[in-house]
């Protein structure tokens, strides 16, 4: 096991001489069986409480994204099956863990969306109906848009800490973007040209283009699981 990081700046909330610990840039759980045993995975020093507070969102949003991708890729094995054992009591360590999971099945049970309920504008790109459903047929689930954009955010403050051993701090911002396709095509096209590659496959897909003169801003393309894309600015606030 990695010793813990030396006290010093969180990546997340940026406060300064504080107790370190290791969190995982994409999430531990997220990784799909298909990853390869000896992959080094990605992780930057933070304290405990951002590791928490993202170790629960990470959580709870696994479950949502998981009942809403293809289980039959690669870039998938074992994540649908791993979001539904999460909220089976028969699976459970103890009571504590017993009752937690039967909160969480009916807490996700009570978010489900009959298919005329579903607003298709607010259908995130590349999340929409897969297995050939009418609208009427089809069932949804609310994704936090905050959770999404935290995801991007600790995953772009990531790869900084990483490549650059850089922070993203004041003045500049990061952003984030849900687009489709066509919303997205002028960013590919800069990552097709100037853009660096970052993955850790089949998972995750990382593209990040950056300034020659200026090197913390930047466009960034995430890809989780071949199923869907997040996408980021980083910029100084004018």
């Amino acid at each position: 096991m990695a010793k813990r990081p030396p006290p010093g700046k969180c990546v997340h909330c940026l406060a300064d001489d504080v107790e370190r610990t290791w969190d995982h840039v994409f999430p531990r759980a997220w990784y799909p069986d298909a990853t390869p045993k000896n992959i080094n995975k990605w992780q930057i020093p933070t304290c405990q409480p951002c590791n928490q507070v993202y170790g629960q969102m990470e959580e709870d949003l696994l479950i949502r994204l998981a009942l809403c991708v293809d289980p039959h890729v690669p870039a998938t094995s074992g994540i649908v099956q791993k979001a539904l054992r999460s909220m089976k009591p028969e699976h459970a360590r103890d009571e504590r863990d017993k009752a937690a999971r039967t909160f969480r099945a009916k807490r996700l049970n009570e978010m489900l969306l009959n298919g005329p309920d579903i607003p298709r504008s607010a259908v995130y790109p590349g999340l929409g109906e897969r297995w050939g459903r009418s609208s009427h047929e089809g069932i949804g689930i609310l994704v936090p848009a905050e959770s999404l954009r935290r995801l991007t955010e600790k995953i772009v403050r990531g790869i900084y800490f990483i490549e650059d051993e850089a922070f993203i701090e004041p003045p500049y911002l990061i952003d984030f973007y849900a687009l489709d396709e066509d919303g997205a095509a002028p960013i590919r096209t800069l990552l097709d040209q100037f853009g660096k590659t970052y993955a850790r496959e089949p998972g995750i897909v990382v593209r990040r283009v950056v300034p020659e003169d200026a090197p913390l801003c930047g466009l960034f393309e995430i890809d989780i699981w071949g199923q869907f894309k997040m996408y980021a600015s980083i910029d100084s606030e004018p």
